[in-house]
Parts: structure tokens; sequence; C-alpha cells
């Protein structure tokens, strides 16, 4: 395995700024306290995307390769959920939040996540995933999954973990713990949460060739009421929408392989109204609260709203939103528009977004507002995929089962692109770009160690009398100015050494030759926070 450091992966030297020199004792030394950032690529030759090490943690986010023109780009963090453990392409399936330019905030529990982003409890900013439970986790059937969605506060306490159970039946006939399916993990402004849900359920299928008894996938939008864990909604497409409407190709079913005809994959509360997407339909529904479909948009005929205009056609969609109402007669609606279903085919995946008049009017088609691509490099995305809006008038998309993310302009040039895995491999359900403040509950962690070499990235300030360096590191801190150093003979005599200031995740820094024990204090607001432990030497 081979591994470089990311100064020299990026092409220039990282000059070691000295920070603050102190000595021990009385007579002064050659040693000079410095630091710098000390994370390592790695890229051992298969098909693992380069990642990030640490000394000092166990976390191993991959390497975003990152194109950028110099434009603005909205402020916030990375929010990407790592799926598929198996094949994947990258070294550690996990959520990780990282910066757009390539620094890891934080990673989390090594598994599958879905959905991973910021959102607001009430007045409390969370954060919040799904993740599969037992034998009904997302391995266990491709494009569905059963689970629990995890919230963490911002000090990355488990604070609740929501478990639908609607007592539903998977494709082998059991049940599950928890019913939660992959795609919708919304809270709301009522402190309820939205998921989805699939049942395995009988219907006929006359009408498509098929049995009168056949095998189906029954997807549910729930509402959950996060106090009690109850729904307070259920919708059933299977009750209200004919199988027959489906663009998903019917070739027979079973109970073990059910005939997935409508896939709901997002779900949006709208007043007292639901906005409920089927990738297999091309639609979108706004659904109220007793169940009725107010009305539905297709991607391809416009549904209630009439003729789609050009460039604005949508189909196998992903994420629909509505964005904004300007008015009491008009709304922003957008989508992921996958526009494919198979991985053979190259049409480009697009950020689409109608204007739409309300109430539906054929006389007053949809207005196409955008079309969003990257026409220098497309991306065709079969699966997945989100597109948000961004504070500053820009857009992020993240490409679902394509490893790739880019932020766009207001209107629509691509102002930052990134790939975290190489193509056909690593995936992210949904991408987020968001702001988030933490402080974890957790003690930073630090490891001391000797230098690989006597010329390593510190010997300029450090001296020839020291080769000892730490390494400090606290997953998930986002306010963190400097660290306080500490080192003494025992844990019992332990005084300050100085400040250095934080280097990126992993700070690296010089220790003055003779010391026996160090510990390390997180300064946030000109005060030290949260201490590690004490480390021998």
């Amino acid at each position: 395995m081979r591994t470089w450091s990311s100064s020299l992966a990026l092409g220039c030297l990282i000059a070691p700024i000295p920070t603050l020199a102190r000595t021990i004792g009385a007579r002064k030394t050659e040693s000079t306290l410095c630091a710098t950032d000390s994370r390592q690529l790695v890229n051992n030759g298969s098909d693992i995307w380069t990642y990030q090490a640490y000394k000092s943690s166990n976390v191993t986010p991959p390497y975003l390769s990152i194109n950028r023109t110099g434009e603005d780009l909205a402020s916030g963090l990375l929010f990407i959920g790592q799926e598929d453990s198996e094949g994947s392409g990258v070294e550690s399936v996990a959520p990780f939040i990282i910066s757009d330019d390539n620094e890891l905030v934080w990673g989390g529990p090594t598994g599958e996540s879905s959905n991973f982003r910021q959102q607001y409890w009430g007045k409390k900013s969370v954060i919040t995933f799904w993740t599969g439970t037992g034998e009904a986790a997302y391995g266990a059937d491709v494009g569905r999954g059963w689970g629990e969605v995890q919230i963490y506060d911002d000090s990355y306490k488990l604070i609740k973990s929501v478990c639908l159970q609607l007592n539903l039946t998977m494709p082998t006939g059991t049940t599950t713990t928890c019913d939660a399916d992959v795609h919708e993990s919304t809270i709301t402004e009522d402190n309820t949460m939205l998921v989805t849900a699939y049942n395995t359920s009988q219907a006929d299928l006359t009408s498509l060739g098929g049995p009168s008894d056949g095998w189906v996938y029954d997807s549910i939008a729930v509402e959950i009421d996060l106090r009690t864990n109850e729904p307070v909604f259920i919708w059933s497409p299977l009750a209200h929408v004919d199988v027959n409407l489906t663009h998903y190709a019917y070739t027979g079913s079973n109970q073990t392989d059910p005939f997935d005809w409508f896939h709901m994959n997002s779900i949006q509360k709208w007043g007292d109204h639901y906005l409920i997407n089927s990738r297999h339909l091309w639609r979108t529904f706004l659904v109220n609260r007793q169940g009725e479909i107010v009305w539905y948009i297709d991607g391809q005929d416009g549904g209630d709203f009439g003729s789609i205009p050009t460039n604005g056609n949508f189909s196998w969609q992903h994420m629909a939103r509505i964005r904004n109402t300007s008015t009491s007669n008009e709304v922003l609606l957008s989508w992921f528009a996958n526009d494919l279903d198979a991985t053979t085919a190259t049409n480009p995946s697009k950020g689409t977004t109608l204007r739409l008049t309300l109430p539906p009017n054929a006389k007053n088609p949809p207005i196409l507002e955008t079309d969003f691509y990257d026409h220098e490099y497309p991306v065709s995305s079969a699966a997945e995929g989100s597109f948000t809006p961004l504070d500053n008038g820009n857009t992020l998309m993240g490409y679902g089962d394509e490893p790739y993310i880019k932020e766009y302009g207001p209107s629509g040039d691509v102002r930052w692109s990134a790939q975290y895995a190489d193509k056909n491999l690593g995936q992210s359900y949904r991408v987020y770009k968001q702001e988030w403040s933490a402080t974890p509950y957790y003690r930073p962690s630090l490891v001391v160690a000797t230098a690989s070499s006597e010329a390593d990235t510190l010997s300029q300030c450090a001296g020839t009398s020291s080769t000892l360096r730490g390494y400090v590191s606290w997953n998930g801190a986002t306010d963190v100015e400097k660290y306080e150093v500490y080192v003494g003979e025992s844990a019992s005599s332990l005084k300050s050494l100085g400040e250095i200031e934080k280097k990126g995740f992993e700070t690296e820094f010089s220790l003055p030759a003779g010391t026996k024990v160090v510990q390390v204090g997180a300064v946030q607001s000109g005060r030290v926070v949260r201490k590690s432990d004490v480390v021998r030497v």
C-alpha cells in the first residue's frame, strides 16, 4: 500500500508555521512547538478510491477529486451518506461530513446510511440518517429497505431512533422490527417525520397480463408523531392508483420477487397536503389528509397541468420538492430527473424545475425554470439522486448511484464538481450542502509517536533534539480554533506548553525532547472546552 501526504499530492509543500515557542525548565532548547496538517492520502492501486487516513482516528473518508471555477459557492458542509458495502469502490461505507475543499469534519458509524442530512427538530439542530436493522438491512433488497431513522444532536449523541411499526411484510414473508424505508426521512415543522415504507401485497395484475392475485410492492407514505412514534397519516397508492399506469416493465412476479409498479421515493408535507413522487409512474401527486388525489403532474404529458414545455419532460425522477410559492396561484416544483432506468443508457440526468399554475389549468401549462446539467461532462444516473437549492442562489446536485456531486450557479453554470469513487462504484442516495455547528460530547483524540524520519515536515522548527510528534483530532468538531498543549513529568504535573493552530481534521505538532506525558485541550471562542486523555510517552 502506498501513502503520501496531502501536501505532496496537491503539488505543493506545506511550510510548517511556528505558532508558539516555549521550553521546559529554565534553559532554552532547540525545540519549537509548531503544527501542520498531518492527513495522509492512501491509494492501494485497486478499485478502492483514494482515501484520507490519520494517526489519531480510524475514520477513512474518500478524498474528493475537485474542480472549481473560482465563481462564488454557497457556504456549508457536504453531507454524503455512503452506501452499498459490497463493491462500493470506497474504503469505508459510512456517513461523512466534508467541506467543499476536502477537509473531513465528521465520520459516522460504519454501515449503510441513506438520506444523511442536517434538519431541525423544533428549534434543535440535528443530523439524521436511515440505517437498516438485522436481516432487513439495505442489501436485503436493492432499491428498498426496512430499518429505522436515527437522530443525533449537535454533540453527536443518539437522541432518538424512529422505528415505524406497521407489521409490514418483506418479500421473504417475514415481518421486521422497524419498517421505515431508505428513501425519505424528513422532519416537518409539526415535529413529525415523513417516511416511506414498502409492504409485500397481493393485487390484480390482469391489466398487465398477470394474475388476479399477483404480488406487488405497495410503497406507502407515512407521517410519524416523533413524540410517540405513532403514525398520524398513512397513504397507500395501491388503494388510489391503477397499476397499469406504470412505465416499469412487467415480466411476472411472485411473493419473493414482487412487482414494484409505483416506487415511491419522496414525500413532502405542504400545509395539510402531501407531495408524493412515483418514480415508475413518472408522476408526482398532491394528496390531501383524507387520501384523495388533488392533482398530479406527469413528466411526459403534463397530467392535470397541460403540456410540458420543451426540455421540461422528466422520467424515473427523484426528490420532488415544492420550492416556494411566490403567489397563491403558482408554485415551483423541482425534481432530480434521472431520465433513465438502465446503466447502459446515456441520457444526461438533470435538475428540472417547472413553474405551475394553481389550481391546475391546461390553458396555462408549466413554464420551464431550470434544466441544469453539465453540458461538458454530463452524468447519467439510473437511480437515486438529489437537486437542492442553496442559500446564495446556487443549487447542488448529487448523482445518486454515480459518484459525482456538482454545484451550479443560478444560470446553470457548473462552479464546483467532485468525484468520490470510480464511475459505477460509489454512491450516495442524496447529497446535501448545509450549515452545521457541533461540539462533540466525547474527548479529542491524541496520539504521540516518533517522527518517521529526521527530515519530516516539522523538523525545521522542532530542531534535531526532538523527534516527538503529537497528533490530535476531534471527530465532528466544527468550531475548534486552536489546541492548548500540556506537558509534564506526570499527569499531576501538567503545565501548558502553549497553543497550536488547528490544521485540518488532524493536527500534527512537535514536542520537546524529554516529554513524559501529554494532553491537549480544544479551544473554542478563546477557552478550552474539552481535553483529551493524558497520554504517556
